[in-house]
């Protein structure tokens, strides 16, 4: 994780009910696409620290169905190479693996999908020095493929009666100093070629073991920072050996074969709201279309190598600290009601996989508060099992929105949601008139738990009520029909 800098672009100038009317305008011809009809939103959450059973219960309570956590290499390695040892074997007695088995066992037995990501490198696997075992700087290929083997390994489903892993992420934000040493050398960029390198071994390692293994690159921070950050698009590009930002293309060469990977992930952490920009480099929520667009550009040209004809996109990380109990955090109305406007959004350029960090609040620290990460869906107690939900836990489970929306003679309320546990039936759509909640419109969600149409009324357009859904008796967070404009927050308070 990481403290964005404070520099942010908003639309605060527009008026609220216009940018509102344009804003849905977009989003429902969007959602009208054919393809969008059978497309899913799964979602989990990144960073589940805890291995006490009750978090894989929390974690499913918020309707997720994946987990992620790191792998931390050197953690799990020894502090030095020993003598006679084999690093690609998983049953190496040199190699610590007690915590991460306990971790994945816990996940699996709950019914949730682990994913592990590799992060980090001891520091005899650095070839030059950050200092910190957290910041691989230009960590050694071999040595990444060789921990890799014994990991993917370990986890395939046939060893020592652990659960298998599937999904498997090559490392933490190598765009960010942060957690990737160098990002530029003698004033260049470095890291997305490092990078390259180094996803491609791992790639390799990963489906040596077991080709139906999934690969996730990436896992980019959102905002360029001079001479410490590479901005995503840039360090993608450069990554995919591509240039343009309107209208991506390939540059010339091999690209030494291309870039091997299944799945990227961006973390487009947003110093606003649901439809805030960043700068032209950078990828915040309002500019996942623009990397949608290079990575399918990239998916044309070869570029790309992996399972997919179109390489899908995931968020993988994505929160607002909340208020309590972070002073400097979102107000918990205006957080339950971006969460949900950041699932439809997402799901409406076509993301079908959303991670929230994290799970519970951290426990508290001597720090500012703008330093802390207060984000998660339950707030900390003495033990997990007395952690209790915030409110925006179930935003997170029943997403659900409604957009007064006029185009032309057509208009009507549009509304978006997904059912708690993704499953089909009947939804009860209601609005809120005279004292009491009131039948409006009954859509049907499809196989995926999707629903979304347009409600054939002038409700809402006065800027006055709410909406919300109903399913089999549960009921999502109403959504005001007053929008909240775009303001400049950081994510962390």
């Amino acid at each position: 994780m990481r403290v964005l800098p404070a520099r942010t672009r908003t639309h605060a100038s527009l008026a609220a009910l216009g940018l509102l009317l344009a804003v849905t305008a977009l989003l429902f011809a969007g959602a009208s696409r054919a393809d969008a009809a059978a497309r899913p939103l799964h979602t989990g959450i990144s960073y589940v620290y805890d291995n006490d059973a009750a978090a894989f219960e929390n974690a499913k309570r918020a309707g997720a169905t994946l987990v992620q956590t790191p792998l931390r290499w050197a953690s799990v390695a020894p502090k030095q190479i020993p003598a006679g040892w084999d690093p690609t074997n998983p049953a190496d007695p040199n190699y610590d693996w007690e915590e991460i088995d306990l971790w994945v066992a816990r996940a699996a037995a709950a019914g949730l999908e682990p994913i592990l990501q590799v992060r980090g490198a001891p520091l005899w696997a650095h070839r030059c020095h950050s200092g910190e075992t957290d910041v691989p700087c230009n960590p050694d290929p071999n040595a990444l493929a060789d921990f890799t083997t014994a990991a993917v390994r370990r986890y395939r489903g046939d060893f020592g009666g652990l659960p298998r892993v599937r999904y498997w992420q090559g490392l933490n934000e190598p765009n960010l100093s942060l957690f990737f040493m160098p990002q530029y050398v003698n004033g260049k960029p470095a890291s997305p070629y490092i990078y390259r390198t180094l996803i491609n071994r791992f790639y390799a390692a990963v489906k040596a073991v077991d080709p139906a293994n999934l690969v996730i690159a990436g896992g980019l921070g959102p905002i360029a920072v001079p001479k410490y950050t590479i901005g995503p698009m840039r360090f993608t590009r450069e990554l995919l050996c591509m240039r343009g930002h309107r209208r991506p293309r390939p540059t010339g060469g091999s690209c030494e074969g291309g870039v091997h990977f299944d799945i990227f992930d961006m973390h487009p952490y947003t110093t606003g709201g649901p439809t805030h920009e960043g700068g032209v480099n950078d990828v915040q929520l309002g500019d996942l279309q623009k990397l949608k667009t290079l990575l399918a550009a990239a998916d044309r040209a070869g570029r790309i190598k992996g399972v997919f004809k179109r390489t899908p996109l995931w968020i993988m990380e994505l929160s607002w600290d909340t208020n309590p109990p972070d002073p400097g955090g979102l107000p918990m109305k205006i957080e339950s009601r971006w969460i949900a406007e950041a699932l439809f959004r997402s799901w409406n350029v076509g993301i079908e996989y959303f991670f929230w960090y994290s799970l519970r609040d951290p426990e508290p620290e001597p720090l500012p508060w703008s330093e802390t990460l207060s984000s998660g869906f339950y707030f900390r107690g003495p033990t997990v099992t007395q952690d209790q939900p915030k409110e925006i836990l179930y935003a997170y489970r029943f997403p659900f929105v409604a957009y007064p929306h006029k185009k032309g003679k057509r208009g009507g309320l549009f509304v978006w949601g997904r059912t708690p546990n993704s499953t089909p039936g009947r939804v009860a759509i209601q609005i809120f008139k005279g004292g009491r909640w009131r039948r409006a419109a009954v859509m049907r969600a499809d196989r995926n738990g999707i629903f979304r149409g347009l409600v054939k009324r002038r409700y809402g357009r006065n800027r006055k009520g709410a909406a919300r859904a109903v399913y089999l008796g549960e009921r999502s967070l109403p959504f005001s029909m007053r929008p909240v404009p775009d303001f400049a927050h950081p994510p962390f308070g």
